[in-house]
């Protein structure tokens, strides 16, 4: 995915609004709440204060005032007025981080980099990352959502519910809304903490509405008006004040109290006659015209109004006290009260409806001209202007997807009218690439087939150079979807097709149709027109000093091309820049770094580098099951689940397994489930369960063949792995005769391909069944053919792992042939020295387990017993028909048990609870 590097001078322009994260400055003649603020200091850290009361009784006003004492004191305060805009995950998130980063650089830092760098990093990776920085900070931290109760999207909730069920013990949370959030408050860790402040609290006492009245200054009222305007109002700040304004003007205080008995049902007429029918004409007009914004800066206005004293008029109304509050200091920003700016819009609407959209559509220019998409296109929209709001809709999604943001640019579109998206092309086909990008396969399948049948019912001509650019486009995002379809012939196809168009296209667009074919030659034995293709694209200037996914993706699917043909000290150096280049650019907690761990992972181990191969996985197995391309996830869930075989943690290694399985069905990724199932088999066959690798084996023996065997391209290496899984199954019942001729079939499949990786692997498996039947001369003729392969690559476990067998085998290899070059002597010797490592290797599975001290207050008996059996390797469906429960309803536990222990996979929630695990979760 492409990132500003291919445009460098371009800014992300899909904008945060700065004010939103800035308290708002406290009006004039604020009244202190000081018994208020105790409450609120006595609960300074590991906290959340809830803050509920309708419009207009000073909530914001209250955490304001905390906000600016609490600031006063040096703690790090983030402060967030959400809206509805913010009612999505990506855009809610960054909004969080970017708090965070304007009141302690070193808390988000880290967070913040991820966002920036690293679009496809999961936005519960990008939360934890931001929790370790405030856990880490050394000091009080607080956190303010005001209007938190405008977050419903279950997506944003479970943000804010990650927020606050694992802040550290130096956080604390003040949620304010009119009504209460849409949390589940009590499954809090500690709902002891929690402290709420209702309307009740905040109404004003009389004190405060003498202090109230004393300051604004605008008339002097004795004890017995004071009282009978605050019963009146019932403490509503918003009523003392148009009492205020009311009064101002010579009116009596006991016909006003009067009057403000029932403002809560005549709100707009109170308004008006206390307010509105005193302002100067051009004052009230300014005020309805600019009633249809949501914040307010003088060139906004200008532009809507058609004026040219905005800035002078804003100044005016807050000298004036008509419920208009700054949002800056530098008084840039404003916004009018909720109370003012509802009566403003139902009086626009009611006496000049046919202003309305005229309004709307020059705030669209407006926002147009400063690049804030999304503002535009919701103002064109509430102008009725569809058109136009998909052009601005478009402009806006592009820049996302150049930006490398898949989950922005697909919540940004699911909020559009189905009529905007409806017949533009650019929008759908940014929308392909999106899914895509976030590993949608299937929907990313529908939706280009939908774009493409568009496109050839509109194109007119085939010289034409708009056209062509956008086939190649089409043709590129297509060879990428054939590519996460593990379709590799198709993409080969479609790949070549978008790179030999001769139309101008962006070049990370170029990149992708590259990849896809490297992916498709990989599997044709084209190893050695990959290397060509791949010299050539270092050299031209297209290739990016600074790592973008396009670029990392490609250098991604070179490596594996290089691994799965032997050529290991190649992979090895690709996989190391790449890696290197990844983590400085985008950070440990990357996506980049995770796609790449996995293969490199996979390359120590087989080199017998285990430490190597421990360090660079731990940690990154959520953030891999979530955001990597198959061929990567494929190594890294297999190089995980054997270094936790070796570890002596054979239900860990099951339970990872699970995990990679999971994902597999969820995506339709065949290939991955049968490397998964094929692990499985040996895992259980070393543990000596014939009988459940056997269940196994004839459950896939009824579709796998039909999905894969005498296919071409990818489908050969899910084959071979279906082929190993049946042989070693065959090997253990003693029908080695058999598992010979499936081997030796498989051979002849995978020898033209030139994956020369499971060429070996297959040939040690071949030797072991060859000595079972008695054929013990072909045998060591067969391992011979893997050891020469071997020693060119530098594999060492695909020997090791085999067991006993293949050691008697090496050694008889090397006291019965004669014609053994020193090279491939010292060879079998360090295969043996390997061996021997291993058999002295202490038994780490004996090291005491612990439980977490926090998991008996947070998993009930159920779900305690439930990992227990995930730890032994279960899969769904054992565990059901243990305990006597249907599988999805295993399933349903299982995220439960995610979302309590904080994380994304079995695996993880193994080491959670059990302390087992080849590495702590690195977020």
């Amino acid at each position: 995915m492409a990132m500003s590097s291919d445009s460098p001078d371009r800014q992300w322009s899909v904008s945060l609004i700065q004010t939103k994260m800035i308290p708002p400055r406290l009006p004039q003649g604020c009244v202190q709440r000081p018994p208020l603020l105790r409450r609120l200091r006595v609960r300074e850290t590991r906290g959340v204060t809830v803050v509920t009361a309708p419009a207009g009784f000073g909530k914001t006003t209250l955490l304001t005032g905390w906000s600016k004492a609490l600031s006063d004191q040096k703690h790090p305060v983030a402060w967030l007025s959400v809206d509805g805009e913010d009612d999505d995950p990506q855009q809610f998130g960054a909004y969080l981080v970017a708090a965070f980063s304007r009141t302690s650089e070193d808390i988000a830092w880290q967070a913040q980099r991820l966002l920036d760098n690293d679009a496809l990093t999961p936005i519960s990776t990008v939360i934890s990352v931001l929790l370790n920085g405030i856990a880490a900070c050394g000091r009080s931290v607080f956190l303010v959502l005001d209007d938190a109760d405008r977050l419903t999207a279950k997506p944003v909730l479970s943000i804010v519910s990650r927020l606050l069920r694992y802040a550290p013990e130096n956080m604390h949370v003040l949620l304010g809304g009119r009504t209460e959030p849409a949390l589940t408050l009590s499954q809090l860790r500690a709902p002891e903490k929690l402290m709420r402040i209702y309307v009740d609290d905040l109404r004003f006492s009389i004190d405060d509405a003498q202090s109230f009245f004393d300051q604004t200054g605008t008339v002097l009222l004795d004890r017995t008006s004071v009282e009978l305007l605050n019963e009146a109002t019932e403490g509503w700040v918003a009523g003392l004040q148009l009492a205020s304004l009311s009064l101002s003007r010579g009116g009596d205080a006991a016909r006003l109290a009067s009057n403000l008995a029932g403002t809560g049902s005549g709100i707009d007429r109170y308004l008006n006659d206390t307010v509105l029918a005193h302002l100067p004409p051009p004052m009230l007009k300014f005020l309805l015209h600019t009633s249809i914004l949501e914040r307010l800066t003088p060139a906004l206005c200008d532009a809507v109004t058609g004026g040219k004293e905005s800035g002078e008029k804003l100044v005016w109304l807050e000298e004036h006290n008509v419920f208009i509050r700054p949002l800056d200091e530098t008084q840039d920003w404003y916004r009018y009260h909720a109370l003012l700016s509802d009566a403003l819009r139902r009086r626009l609407v009611r006496q000049m409806p046919q202003l309305v959209p005229l309004l709307h559509r020059r705030a669209s220019q407006w926002f147009a001209g400063a690049r804030l998409w999304p503002e535009a296109v919701r103002h064109a929209l509430a102008a009725g202007e569809i058109e136009q709001a998909a052009q601005w809709a478009e402009n806006c999604a592009m820049e996302m997807l150049e930006r490398g943001d898949p989950y922005a640019l697909l919540g940004w579109i699911g909020k559009l009218p189905p009529d905007v998206v409806q017949g533009q092309l650019r929008l759908r086909l940014a929308k392909a690439w999106a899914l895509a990008f976030s590993l949608q396969p299937t929907l990313a399948s529908r939706e280009i087939d939908i774009v493409t049948n568009e496109f050839n019912q509109m194109r007119r001509d085939d010289s034409d150079m708009a056209e062509q650019a956008a086939l190649a486009e089409i043709n590129a995002v297509s060879a990428l979807i054939a590519s996460m379809c593990d379709e590799s012939e198709r993409a080969f196809e479609l790949g070549c097709a978008a790179e030999a168009s001769m139309a101008p296209v962006a070049p990370w667009v170029k990149r992708y149709a590259q990849s896809a074919q490297y992916f498709g030659l990989m599997y044709r034995g084209g190893f050695d027109q990959i290397l060509r293709m791949w010299n050539v694209a270092k050299s031209r200037v297209d290739y990016s000093q600074d790592p973008n996914y396009s670029d990392i993706y490609r250098d991604t699917v070179y490596g594996h091309a290089a691994l799965v043909h032997g050529e290991l000290p190649v992979a090895r150096r690709t996989f190391e820049a790449t890696f290197q280049r990844a983590e400085e650019a985008l950070g440990s907690s990357s996506t980049g770094a995770a796609w790449v761990a996995g293969c490199l992972a996979a390359i120590y181990y087989e080199c017998n580098e285990l430490t190597e191969a421990r360090k660079i996985i731990a940690g990154r197995t959520s953030i891999a099951l979530e955001t990597t391309p198959l061929g990567a996830l494929t190594r890294h869930v297999l190089s995980a689940a054997r270094l936790l075989w070796r570890d002596g943690e054979m239900g860990s290694a099951l339970a990872i397994l699970e995990d990679g399985r999971q994902v597999a069905i969820s995506r339709q990724w065949l290939r991955l489930k049968l490397a998964c199932d094929a692990e499985t088999v040996r895992l259980l066959l070393d543990d000596g369960d014939v009988t459940k690798a056997r269940q196994i084996a004839n459950e896939l023996s009824t579709s796998a063949p039909m999905m894969c065997d005498e296919r071409m391209g990818s489908a050969v290496e899910t084959w071979t792995y279906y082929c190993l899984l049946q042989a070693r199954v065959l090997i253990a019942e003693d029908r080695a005769i058999e598992a010979v001729a499936l081997l030796e079939r498989s051979l002849d499949t995978v020898i033209p391909t030139g994956l020369r990786c499971h060429e070996t692997v297959i040939s040690v498996l071949l030797s072991r069944a060859l000595e079972q039947c008695g054929a013990s001369e072909r045998a060591l003729v067969t391992l011979g053919r893997a050891l020469c392969i071997g020693r060119a690559s530098g594999m060492i476990n695909s020997f090791v792992d085999e067991g006993q067998l293949v050691h008697t085998l090496l050694q008889r290899f090397r006291q019965v042939s004669e014609d053994v070059s020193p090279a491939e002597a010292a060879y079998i010797e360090r295969l043996l020295a390997a061996f021997d490592d291993l058999d002295n290797s202490p038994p780490v599975s004996l090291r005491p387990v612990k439980m977490v001290k926090t998991s008996s207050t947070i998993l009930t008996a159920r779900e305690f017993e439930i990992i227990n059996y995930v730890s032994r390797g279960l899969s769904n469906k054992e565990i059901g028909r243990t305990m006597r429960l249907a599988p999805e309803t295993i399933k349903w536990h299982l995220k439960n048990i995610f979302e309590k222990l904080n994380v994304g996979s079995r695996i993880e929630a193994v080491q959670s609870v059990l302390g087992l695990g080849i590495g702590q979760k690195a977020v």
